[in-house]
């Protein structure tokens, strides 16, 4: 499989020299798109719906971390790309793939590269696993954590939260379980199954919805007693779907 990369750097020799590094060392990075600042990159993201970003800090006009807060739900993979390691620590709070520096080492290109491989293989694994569970009469889903795998029926879900790169799901008499993919991934895994995005960091499943409240900005009332925020954009929707 080839996977679909997104340079974000201002400089346009840095983005150049990347480029020519992924071509010649990287073979799984099948198509390669540039951007020369945050704002450019945000359009970006919408059309082209990379796999991964290679992302530089420091930037005129809004870091890196100023993209990645703008884009809301992360639906890809990230490699920080930069001169400096003070901000490495910062990284990790953005469940960062891996953090290369300038100038960068085609060795550690390669490996951040299988990295992206590996993670993205075994979620396709996962994915497969829960397509197949899907279409028995249970409806299951395989939750993947570090330590296990869990085979979950989708009516207990009561709701999902992404953690930067990371999704937390919500169950019925169970605890929250941390899992290793963005919220976006899944939304498209449960689209068949009455879950609704009510924000950029909520998927709710609407056999488990008590009450929406329209008051206080808008929220749902869960059946764990949970308060589920609805975003602004929403709103309008969910009145349609209400009245």
């Amino acid at each position: 499989m080839k996977y679909h990369a997104l340079l974000i750097d201002d400089e346009e020799g840095n983005r150049e020299l990347l480029t020519r590094l992924l071509e010649q060392h990287c073979p799984g990075i099948g198509f390669i798109d540039q951007a020369a600042s945050a704002k450019e990159a945000l359009d970006k993201i919408q059309l082209t719906k990379p796999d991964v970003v290679f992302l530089d800090i420091e930037m005129p006009g809004g870091s890196g971390f100023d993209f990645l807060n703008e884009a809301g739900g992360i639906d890809f993979k990230i490699i920080f790309v930069t001169a400096y390691d003070s901000y490495a620590l910062r990284a990790i709070k953005y469940s960062a793939l891996d953090y290369l520096l300038k100038p960068v080492d085609p060795k550690e290109l390669i490996h951040a590269v299988e990295k992206l491989e590996e993670q993205i293989g075994q979620q396709e694994k996962i994915d497969l696993l829960s397509y197949n569970l899907s279409h028995d009469q249970d409806r299951r889903i395989a939750l993947a954590t570090q330590e296990e795998v869990i085979f979950a029926r989708v009516s207990d879900i009561i709701r999902l939260q992404a953690e930067a790169n990371y999704t937390k799901v919500f169950m019925e008499n169970e605890p929250p379980v941390l899992l290793s993919g963005n919220l976006g991934h899944f939304e498209k895994l449960l689209k068949d199954q009455r879950f609704y995005r009510t924000h950029q960091s909520h998927l709710v499943n609407m056999k488990h919805v008590r009450k929406y409240v329209k008051t206080e900005g808008g929220y749902f009332l869960m059946d764990d007693g949970s308060q589920v925020p609805i975003a602004r954009m929403k709103r309008d929707e969910l009145k349609r779907l209400f009245t």
